[in-house]
């Protein structure tokens, strides 16, 4: 080997000082290489695939979110015919497990995930199993993309890591989040199909939902752990609803017409739609929920500073670990933490399609032209770009439509998922809206948004350690900031170590958040015509007013609610007709 180079070095040296010609037949000549070296060759493990006869064998686990997001998720794919379970949470010792038997340069998202998945298979074996009954019987789902960065790979380096570990053979199944809704996960055991797809999104939108709305209600319930209690029984209620909905079936007359026309499926995906929009079920059990959380007592009135939380999506929607605890810690500090609903991504990434798409325009509507006298290709293309653009929009609006009737439906009204082409007109002249990679520039355009529109008082980006995409909207931060008289921004890079350092900065600058969350209070009490004793002893004969659930106008201006609250009680209170 060491003599090829040599002499490719010694031929590409000669032609560069002219002794020889580019056409020589002696740089014609071929060097032949050696039958051992390439045996070596490196080639793709060819994997087991997950067949339909598994299914009722082979548990398949979930994890990578928040415990919340893997509960419901996991109920609702059992409702598809699945075994399915989700991992416990992550913890230190997930990480230090994934490092073990990982590659060097993994962010944290990885070395949790695979970690908390070994620690549970080794779980099992401690049980009783053998590995060989692991390997066989368990097998592990996750979305996996076409990134530019590590994470577009991510599933080879779950299976290094496994292997390492003694479970050669074990089972990572993916679906890619940028392929559609018809694929197909290494066999035939897991279709993804518009049935598939939609099981995903209930179950993402109620946990994001729930979320959103207990951690508004967290930081001022009078009981403390009350909402955990009550988070706890909705959730469990949400499984069994999920885990026990009936899928749409065609009637026997329908289905044997559409199985003559060989349109069945098609037929199947317009029913499972047509159920999913006008199905009232999902609405009708969190309107029973939101009387269930109607029964915790809040004190509306405590000045609470608002954080919102961007960045990476593993790392700002995980509750452990995995991000030094911030949640937990951002509210012992008094903070309201106002997590991005994993909904806003999903929107992201259609409107991402959405772009691509127009931008493929000129390309598409040119395609086999050669004359204007081609009006039938001329006619067919605007048929074929417009048809796939409007089923791209009308796709965006019905998602966002089914997200926000059921956060209505629990009585939320601070946790909706932005407007893209709104995100998109904020950050273009700071990051380019074609950008690829992670959140893209949903970074900057949120912190511009939360700041302009007064939703937040600090907007603190996670991520893990060298995450590409993160780091560049972090770079182009310090110029929105520049631009913006009184915005806090803190980007906050997490791994398995250096939590004291985190949580400091974070102190930090929530210290300046929490002065402004005081002005805004102290210059709404300036404005009221009755004191604060006064309101508080007002509340105590109207203990609705302090229940979760009820809503007031926010004012403009406003972020801290506790401040908007206090106006509208008073405004109540000077009404003469109330």
């Amino acid at each position: 080997m060491i003599w090829v180079l040599i002499i490719s070095f010694v031929r590409v040296s000669m032609v560069k000082l002219g002794i020889i010609n580019q056409d020589s037949p002696l740089l014609q000549k071929t060097v032949d290489v050696p039958e051992e070296i390439l045996q070596k060759h490196y080639r793709r493990p060819i994997e087991r695939p997950f067949l339909k006869e598994e299914t009722d064998r082979v548990k398949i686990l979930i994890g990578g979110l928040s415990s919340t997001h893997d509960r419901l998720l996991a109920a609702s794919l059992r409702n598809l015919g699945l075994k399915v379970e989700a991992l416990p949470p992550t913890n230190l010792s997930s990480f230090q497990k994934g490092r073990e038997y990982g590659n060097n340069g993994y962010c944290n998202p990885t070395y949790f995930t695979v970690g908390n998945l070994i620690c549970y298979l080794r779980e099992l074996e401690s049980k009783g199993l053998t590995k060989e009954e692991v390997i066989e019987n368990y097998a592990f789902l996750t979305a996996g993309c076409n990134a530019p960065c590590r994470f577009g790979l991510i599933e080879i380096e779950y299976r290094m890591a496994l292997r390492e570990a003694g479970y050669e053979g074990f089972r990572v199944l993916v679906f890619k989040k940028e392929e559609g809704i018809n694929q197909r996960v290494k066999g035939l055991g897991i279709e993804i199909n518009p049935t598939f797809f939609l099981a995903l999104v209930n179950a993402i939108n109620l946990a994001d939902i729930l979320i959103g709305y207990t951690n508004e209600i967290r930081p001022l319930e009078v009981i403390s752990g009350s909402t955990d209690r009550y988070k706890e029984k909705a959730t469990v209620i949400l499984e069994k609803a999920l885990e026990e909905r009936e899928l749409p079936q065609l009637r026997p007359f329908w289905k044997k017409f559409f199985t003559m026309l060989e349109a069945e499926n098609i037929a199947f995906n317009v029913l499972t739609f047509y159920e999913q929009l006008t199905s009232r079920r999902n609405e009708e059990i969190l309107k029973r929920l939101s009387s269930l959380f109607g029964q915790i007592e809040i004190d509306p009135l405590k000045s609470k500073t608002r954080v919102k939380i961007t960045g990476e999506l593993w790392a700002g929607t995980t509750e452990g670990d995995g991000n030094f605890k911030m949640h937990e810690f951002l509210e012992e500090e008094g903070a309201v933490v106002l997590v991005e609903p994993v909904a806003t991504y999903i929107h992201f990434m259609i409107h991402k399609h959405i772009l691509r798409h127009q931008d493929r325009k000129e390309t598409i509507l040119g395609e086999g032209i050669n004359s204007l006298s081609d009006q039938w290709k001329i006619i067919g293309n605007y048929y074929r770009y417009f048809k796939k653009l409007w089923i791209l929009k009308l796709g965006s609006a019905a998602y966002h439509r089914e997200y926000r009737r059921l956060m209505l439906a629990l009585g939320g009204f601070n946790n909706d998922i932005l407007n893209q082409p709104v995100l998109q007109q904020l950050a273009h002249p700071h990051y380019h809206t074609h950008i690829e990679g992670g959140e893209g520039f949903m970074e900057v355009a949120k912190n511009i948004y939360y700041h302009k529109h007064h939703k937040c008082h600090m907007v603190l980006s996670l991520k893990p350690f060298g995450c590409m995409p993160s780091t560049q909207s972090d770079g182009v931060q310090a110029a929105v900031i520049e631009k913006n008289p009184g915005m806090i921004f803190l980007p906050v890079e997490t791994s398995g170590e250096g939590k004291t350092n985190a949580h400091n900065r974070v102190l930090m600058a929530l210290a300046e958040a929490k002065s402004k969350a005081k002005r805004e209070f102290e210059q709404s009490l300036g404005q009221v015509k009755h004191d604060l004793d006064e309101i508080r002893n007002y509340l105590e004969g109207h203990p609705e007013i302090k229940r979760a659930g009820y809503t007031y106008p926010k004012q403009i201006g406003l972020a801290n609610n506790a401040a908007s609250f206090l106006i509208h009680v008073d405004q109540i209170m000077s009404d003469k007709t109330y």
